[in-house]
């Protein structure tokens, strides 16, 4: 349940984006179903970042840390997660229905 608060900004986050259009880098995207991969282990990583600010511990370098480790997990460049996110902004249809599956696979993991 906690998730989906979470995840509700992210979708309002690039419901904004779709006002206006953003540049990808020369149209790269990360295919559809490993973006989802992607997008849920950030909101996992968002999630534990969130548990530890609650307790007092100040966790920038553990999120940071936690990015480059699911860039490295996924065999991506962080440029290549910033043009992908760019791209599925400009496409809210399509990033509203990957975000639908992330939220699926949140409760997966939490069942």
């Amino acid at each position: 349940m906690r998730n989906i608060g979470l995840l509700l900004i992210l979708l309002i986050t690039f419901q904004a984006c779709k006002e206006k259009e953003v540049k990808a880098y020369s149209g790269y995207h990360i295919e559809r179903n490993k973006m989802v991969t992607v997008l849920t282990d950030i909101v996992l990583s968002e999630g534990n970042d969130k548990v530890l600010k609650k307790y007092g511990y100040n966790s920038g370098i553990l999120l940071d840390s936690s990015y480059q480790f699911i860039y490295k997990k996924q065999k991506i460049e962080r440029w290549q997660m910033d043009s992908s996110f760019k791209y599925y902004s400009n496409h809210p249809e399509d990033f509203t229905k990957m975000m639908e599956e992330v939220i699926e696979n949140l409760n997966r993991l939490e069942n």
